[in-house]
């Protein structure tokens, strides 16, 4: 069996060629060898975000942040903390608590760990926020909420639905009306292609 987070699904599904390739590799090396888990680079920045929420004190939790950030983290963690307060504007949501859950497809099983879950007028989400400087594609999004729907019982029992935001350009991304079966079946190829490369590492 196979198992990858969220996150490392969809940066191998939004690459291609030799860099999917070299994805997956040091995947397989770190499920072959497991070591302590290293450093997050944004662990401080999700922590940040959900503190000062539940805090109503946004603002002074993304200055906390920026402030003791290292010189090369201290301009990620002021794109993350500028978008995240633009994505905010007056919105007040609470913070809700969210379970874990895992997807299979085969051999291949990806943990869902949302950060947290928000309560607004829109209703119930459970999150997943991404960090990175590359800009998350549709499709990668798209992916990302399809796994957390499937399980949403198990990340938010009282009911909900997924949301991803892109955190540094400040964009949410829900599912709507989209075609489930036909993003259904394209995920399952994606996973297929994770598994081709996995395996001969072996």
């Amino acid at each position: 069996m196979a198992y990858v987070t969220l996150p490392t699904f969809v940066s191998c599904s939004s690459s291609a060629g030799a860099k999917r390739a070299t994805l997956v590799r040091r995947q397989r090396r770190m499920y072959d060898n497991p070591e302590p888990s290293g450093f997050d680079f944004y662990r401080r920045a999700a922590a940040a975000i959900r503190t000062g929420r539940e805090a109503d004190m946004d603002a002074t939790a993304m200055d906390i942040l920026v402030a003791n950030a290292t010189p090369r983290s201290a301009p990620h963690y002021r794109a993350v903390a500028d978008g995240w307060l633009r994505y905010l504007g007056r919105r007040k949501p609470a913070v809700l608590n969210v379970g874990r859950a895992r997807w299979r497809c085969g051999a291949l099983e990806v943990g869902i760990t949302p950060q947290f879950g928000l309560r607004s007028a829109a209703g119930d989400h459970a999150v997943h926020l991404y960090f990175k400087e590359e800009p998350l594609t549709r499709d990668a999004a798209h992916l990302a909420l399809r796994l957390m729907e499937l399980r949403m019982k198990d990340l938010l029992p009282s009911g909900g639905a997924p949301l991803v935001l892109d955190v540094r350009r400040s964009k949410a991304y829900t599912l709507g009306r989209r075609d489930r079966d036909r993003l259904d079946h394209w995920i399952r190829s994606e996973a297929a292609a994770f598994l081709a490369l996995w395996e001969p590492v072996a």
